[in-house]
Formats: structure tokens, sequence, C-alpha cells
């Protein structure tokens, strides 16, 4: 018989430290997926800007920035191409399924084809527009199900919609569809907003437009008057989170989590102690504030110093279809519009809060270091107004010391989100500008360390799909999944770039096109050229053939000051024939009007 070693306390802990160390290399990674909503490109102070976010931070200092990722210009649409790997039309989000019926509802000529008169009734919408998460489009979550894993998801879903027609009952032009739910695509553990935007509290008594709004835990949907009176939105995903990570820690199953939360999407409320400490931050208006984030940006490397950035919609008194500048508003309008940005910081730091609440329990429980951490937005800065049905029974409180409170419901407008998505041109909803697509990206890999240098390569949102089935040792189904035929996944992993300890320029070839379009607005990327074709911000309707097609250079001039499209037909022309095969690979209804004033 042999006799047990005699350890010392040193000696021991060394041998368990080596034996959890050996135990987390052979593991596979968990994996976690956070998503902000309609967080702007420079909205982190790790992206230049004012509002710190030292949670989000430390995450940039151990892993990776990439400065050139890219989403849909709108929130669904990029969560059905996040989740299934391919372009959003084809994952049955051609555009949100409340557009899609309220063209149809409004039927209109500008809104050709959609409407009785036009060509698409609610009898006989195309396969790409119903508005959920087709069965024909892979799920992320039931990929590492299926292959392994535990699979939890809190927060905005907005997959789950079929465009229908209202009926006497229900005065919708979109109904819940639960066969699209988290649950029924691979979450096992769900906590989900089922609409696309809400308050972020619990409902006031009378309510606003924004509190009728539906949730779903796993298969049981239930209205928001049934949450709890303490309810904040960024928190209570995060308490629901914590808790299905660790419902599951005793198996020895990896984790996938994927934390989709709503801030800062309107309407902008934070807890009272969050607003307190933005006060008088924004005094100094759009442009001081966006001028300081993009000399930051410069200094801190994300963006070339030669930069031009995007001079922003011109204003009245410049002839322009955009807001008032900030000189041209009056002083009550000035303490207003600071007041909102002061909300609108409050809800990113609190964001950032949680965030490093879930990292923490992820270290307190020996997680951390075995997982891969994503951070990412769902699209560019929200520059529209809040969306508020004049509902009876309802009541919205937008006093000036209501903002941001519990019944209020604000969003901070144009001139802010220029802010946010500096330095590019324009802003959510609009496809064919920078600022619509372009969202900050941040990678950690499992035992990493250290950062490592930043990337400028240009990313999709259909690559995230590729790289987390890379990392779990999980083949690619190609076009058939579970006996059913599934759309391919179309981006590309990124994991041997990532994995790189110095900068990558690129993860495609210089061939390789990217292209999207969406209400109207298209672009087409192909090496060094950008194809757009996207109207600037006019609240008027703008017919899509009168807006031309321009060709930017965005390797050098990515702020898209200078149209080439007159120096370089070849090129021009060249792009078009692409966007072509793209509108009819992709089944894109093309639409008589473009949204250039959402």
């Amino acid at each position: 018989m042999i006799a047990p070693l005699a350890l010392s306390g040193c000696t021991l802990f060394a041998a368990v430290a080596i034996a959890d160390q050996s135990n987390v290399a052979d593991r596979r990674p968990n994996i976690l997926v956070i998503v902000a909503d309609d967080l702007g490109y420079s909205d982190l102070s790790a992206f230049g800007s004012e509002i710190q976010t030292p949670n989000i931070d430390a995450l940039a200092s151990s892993g990776r920035i990439l400065t050139n990722f890219h989403t849909a210009a709108v929130c669904s649409p990029t969560r059905a191409s996040l989740l299934s790997g391919v372009d959003h039309h084809l994952a049955g989000l051609g555009n949100m399924a409340e557009v899609v019926g309220l063209n149809i509802v409004q039927n209109k000529p500008f809104n050709a084809p959609w409407g009785r008169s036009n060509t698409y009734d609610f009898d006989n919408i195309p396969e790409g527009y119903q508005g959920y998460l087709s069965p024909k489009a892979l799920s992320m979550a039931e990929l590492l199900r299926d292959g392994g894993y535990h699979t939890y998801m809190v927060g905005k879903w907005h997959l789950a919609y079929e465009t229908t027609a209202p009926t006497d009952e229900r005065k919708s032009w979109f109904k819940i569809k639960p066969e699209a739910l988290p649950y029924a695509r691979g979450f096992e553990q769900s906590f989900s907003l089922i609409n696309g935007g809400a308050a972020h509290f619990a409902p006031t008594n009378p309510p606003t437009p924004l509190d009728l709004v539906m949730y779903a835990e796993n298969e049981r949907v239930f209205p928001s008057k049934q949450l709890p009176e303490n309810f904040f939105s960024t928190e209570a995903y995060t308490d629901k989170l914590i808790g299905y990570i660790d419902s599951g820690r005793n198996d020895g199953k990896p984790f996938f989590a994927y934390a989709a939360y709503t801030a800062p999407h309107w309407p902008l409320q934070a807890p009272a102690e969050d607003i307190a400490q933005h006060k008088g931050e924004y005094d100094a208006g759009y442009a001081a504030i966006r001028e300081a984030r993009v000399a930051r940006m410069k200094a801190l490397g994300l963006i070339p110093q030669a930069m031009q950035p995007s001079a922003g919609v011109p204003g009245p008194s410049e002839g322009g279809t955009g807001p008032k500048r900030w000189h041209e508003l009056s002083d009550e309008e000035r303490s207003k519009e600071a007041r909102v940005m002061e909300i609108y910081a409050a809800m990113i730091t609190n964001l950032d809060r949680h965030v490093g609440r879930l990292i923490d329990h992820l270290k307190q429980i020996g997680e951390y270091d075995n997982t891969l951490i994503m951070f990412m937005s769902d699209n560019g800065a929200e520059g529209a107004d809040a969306f508020i049905l004049p509902i009876p029974g309802t009541q919205v409180d937008n006093g000036f010391d209501n903002l941001g409170h519990p019944g209020s419901a604000v969003a901070y407008g144009a001139r802010w989100a220029e802010v946010s998505a500096a330095p590019f041109r324009l802003f959510k909803g609009f496809t064919g500008a920078e600022g619509g697509t372009s969202a900050p990206l941040i990678v950690r890999l499992p035992q990493q360390e250290s950062g490592r240098p930043t990337s400028d390569a240009r990313l999709h949102v259909t690559d995230i799909l590729p790289t987390l089935l890379d990392i779990a040792g999980i083949a690619n189904p190609g076009s058939v999944y579970n006996g059913r035929t599934v759309h391919p996944i179309e981006g590309v992993s990124l994991l041997s770039a990532l994995r790189q300890p110095e900068a990558f320029a690129a993860v495609r070839s210089k061939d390789d096109v990217i292209a999207d379009e969406l209400m109207g607005a298209s672009y087409v990327v192909k090496g060094p050229w950008k194809l757009s074709q996207q109207p600037s911000l006019d609240l008027r309707p703008i017919m899509r053939d009168d807006v031309p097609f321009k060709l930017f250079n965005i390797e050098q001039d990515r702020g898209e000051t200078t149209d080439l499209s007159q120096q370089y037909p070849d090129t021009l022309s060249e792009l078009l024939k692409e966007r072509g095969a793209y509108i009819e690979r992709a089944g894109v209804v093309e639409q008589a009007q473009t949204y250039s004033g959402r």
C-alpha cells in the first residue's frame, strides 16, 4: 500500500490550482454574448466617449477591440442575422414586422409594393418578410444546445412577430407567434421582452403606451403589468441570467448565455442616482461633445489621424433638413436637450455596472477564464423620436422634472445620435451610411489575460455564429439541419484571426462582397469601395428612384465625405451589378419609398 503524500498548505494549493487549470484547458469554453440596444459607436469610453464604462473597458483591455464591425441598420434584422449567420431577408426579417404591416395598412402609392392596391397584401407576404425568425434559418441556440451546451437568454427578442391583418379584437397588424419565441428556438431557459421596445421600469398607473408590452419566460407569455414593482430592465435581466447560469453549474456542461439588454433604447429611463451622476456634463452641446469624442478616438488609435468625420446633417440656418444646431436652440430647449443626454449616459453607466456584476459572478464561480465573451451593439445610435401610439387609457408625463423617471417616454433625437455615431454619417435606420451599421465590438477569448492589438478588418454580424461554432467544436451544418433544409451560414469564422497575437487587417479577400438593403436604402462593399444609395435625413417621403448611387473609398474616407462615382464609373457599374446579384440572392423586395426620416 502506498502512503498518501504529506502536502503543506502551499503545496496543496498549488496542486489544486494546477489541476483546476488542467480541467479548464480540457473543457469546452462557455460563451457569453452581450448585446446593447441602440448603443452608438462612440458611446463607450474604450471607443472615445466621455461616458465612463470601466467594466466594458476592462473586457477591451484584456481582449480585442474590433473597430470595423457592421450590423443591420435596425434591431430585429440584426438579431436575425446574429442568430442565423445569414442575411436578415433569408432569416425572415427583410424588414421589421411592424413596418411591413404598417405599409400594408397605409396602402398608399409610396408604400409600394406593400398594400392591397399595390402588390403584397396580408395574404401574400413574401417569405423573407414574415416578421419572425424563419424555420429555414438556423438558430445559434439550437446548434449549441444540440452540441451539448446549456442555452440561456435574457432581454429583447423581437423575432416572434407574425405580420397579419388586424382584427376587431386585435387592432395591431402583427401578432405573437409562439413557435418563434426563444424557448422554441433552442433556449432552455429564457426571460424575454417580445416587443421591439418597452419602458424600463414596471408599468405606472395609468400606464404609458410603452408599458403595454408582452414578456415571455420560457413558454409562458405574460403582460408587463405582472412584472415586480421594483423592476428595472438591465438589473432584472442580469439577475435572471446569473440565476440561469447557476442552475446548470453542477453537471459539467458548458453554457451559452445571450444577454440582449434593452438599454439604452428609448424610452430613456434610468434610476435617479445614475441620472444625477451626469448632471451638467452636456451643457456644452452637440458639437463640443462630438469633437471631443473624435479627438479621443484619434488619440486611442481607433480611427486614422487624418480621417475627416462626417459633418452631420445641415440644419435650418444652413438650408438643410436636419434639426437645429446647438446655437439655434433657446435656453429652454438647451436645458431639455442636455437633460435627455444625461439620462442616456445614465443608462449606459447603469448597463456597464450590471455587465460588471455579470462578469464578477463568472469570476466568483470560477468560469470567467473559460468563457468567450463578446460585447456588441445591435445597430447605430437611434436618432428618431420615441414611437408612442395614442392608446386610450394611457398617459405620458414628459414634464422636465419627470424626464427619465417612470411614466416618461422620450428619445434623444438626431443631433445626439450624430454624437453617438461619431465620426460616421447618419445613424440607426440609414442602411447606406456607415453610422447606421457601424457598431462597437469587443471580444475576449478564453484564458486571454492581456489585450491584443485593435483590428480594423471589416466584419459582419453574420460572422458571429460561425466563430462560436468554431470555438465550441461544433460542425457547420451546411444546408440541412435535423432533417430540414436551411439557409447555409454566410459569415466567416473570426477565431483564427482573433487568436493571432498581432493585428489583422482582413478576414475576407478583396473580391468578397458584403451587402445589405433595408427600408429602401442599400450598400455594397467590395475591397476598398462602397456603393451607397441613401438619402439624408428628411421627414418628407423620398422615392428610392430619385436617390442617386454614390461611391466612396471607405479605406480612405470612412466618413463618406467625398462621392467618387463620377471619377470611377467602371467601379460604380461593377458594384451596381453586385447589388443586383445581392437583391436576387437575398430575395429583397425593393420599396418605392426610402425611409430617410425614420
